[in-house]
């Protein structure tokens, strides 16, 4: 006989490519005590639709053509604390994953799991816990090692910034444009901008003049 639990699921999915959620969908048919009652590609969609029905477990994405996942983490915990956040992300990041988990997340999965262990992350959830795949734990058991082991050293500011943010950021310092970038790093225009939201929000900066005067004071770019 099912649970209580199992008669009760509800999910939300948000990924702005509609393969992963149309993916997760099927993968979840068979599980019919998970029902999917929504899905959005943006998280303007996503906040719209949570003011009219929450779930009881949100997927979501870190990177997103509108708000970062990030935030949208913040904003739904303090909005909707009854949710539970589940971050299945390609964003391997140790500082993203720290703060997304700082601002709620639930669980944190990288897309390369299996669907086992995917629906075995969202009952845990669902009943309370929290679960963090095992590359995932890896990376939160390293940063914190690296804290016990070294508690008077303090990580510079570009210390939280990944190779691939440097490159962005030195990028866009030159005057390339979105698409110039995602041609020379063979990502998309709207990868690359996603990327410099997120970097944005993580160096508390509010337009891309900051962000060059940033990167010249941190040494990201030289000037001849």
């Amino acid at each position: 006989m099912p649970t209580e639990l199992e008669k009760q699921l509800t999910l939300f999915i948000t990924d702005d490519h509609k393969i992963i959620r149309d993916g997760i969908k099927s993968m979840l048919v068979a599980h019919r005590y998970i029902r999917v009652t929504g899905e959005s590609g943006t998280g303007q969609e996503l906040l719209d639709q949570l003011k009219e029905r929450q779930p009881d477990i949100l997927i979501l994405d870190l990177v997103l053509p509108d708000i970062s996942g990030v935030e949208l983490t913040r904003q739904i915990s303090k909005l909707y604390p009854d949710i539970r956040i589940l971050i299945l992300t390609a964003e391997m990041d140790e500082s993203t994953i720290i703060e997304t988990i700082k601002n709620g997340a639930s669980g944190f999965l990288n897309k390369d799991i299996s669907g086992r262990e995917f629906v075995d992350a969202i009952k845990r959830i669902a009943e309370g816990e929290c679960y963090f795949g095992q590359r995932i734990s890896g990376i939160i058991y390293q940063s914190y090692m690296n804290k016990i082991q070294n508690p008077a050293s303090v990580p510079s500011v570009t210390e939280t910034l990944s190779e691939r943010e440097k490159e962005i950021i030195s990028l866009l310092s030159e005057g390339m444009s979105f698409k110039e970038v995602g041609e020379r790093l063979f990502i998309s225009p709207r990868t690359v901008e996603n990327h410099k939201n997120n970097i944005l929000e993580k160096l508390s900066l509010r337009n891309t003049i900051e962000l060059v005067k940033f990167a010249i004071k941190h040494g990201i770019i030289i000037l001849d």
